[in-house]
């Protein structure tokens, strides 16, 4: 049971890792405030690495994993949209281009997706990971 003083393991921005941590604060039976065992920084209570979430939360309600079928409508929607698209003529992106939507686009870092929404200066884009919003036109 977690308590005022006791240690958790939680993300430490400085040190790049999960490491042990002591609570300084708690908000009703959760962590709010902690410091770093290791480094001393004090920060929020920040259970995994940031941009990813535990498995008991991916899991959601039922406690087992999240099924191949369930995530499947993603995969499914990003493959559709690329199977008529020759991907050897993707845009490289850039946030100076515009674009428009069904453009396939070649991202420097998560890779080909497809536009789907075009405002005046941003892009949804989906990639294989999901979609992201990207700025265009500036």
């Amino acid at each position: 049971m977690l308590k005022l003083g006791g240690n958790v393991d939680c993300w430490c921005g400085k040190c790049n890792m999960i490491l042990a941590h002591t609570i300084e604060a708690m908000v009703k039976d959760k962590p709010a405030r902690v410091h770093c065992n290791t480094c001393k920084a004090q920060h929020t209570y920040k259970p995994n690495k940031p941009g990813e979430t535990s498995r008991r939360s991916r899991a959601g309600e039922g406690g087992a994993p999240k099924s191949p079928q369930a995530r499947k409508p993603r995969t499914g929607s990003y493959q559709d949209l690329l199977k008529d698209k020759n991907i050897a003529h993707a845009k490289h992106y850039s946030p100076k281009d515009k674009y428009t939507p069904g453009d396939v686009v070649q991202h420097p870092t998560f890779g080909v997706g497809v536009a789907r929404v075009v405002q005046e200066t941003k892009i949804e884009v989906l990639f294989e990971d999901g979609p992201k919003v990207l700025v265009h036109g500036r």
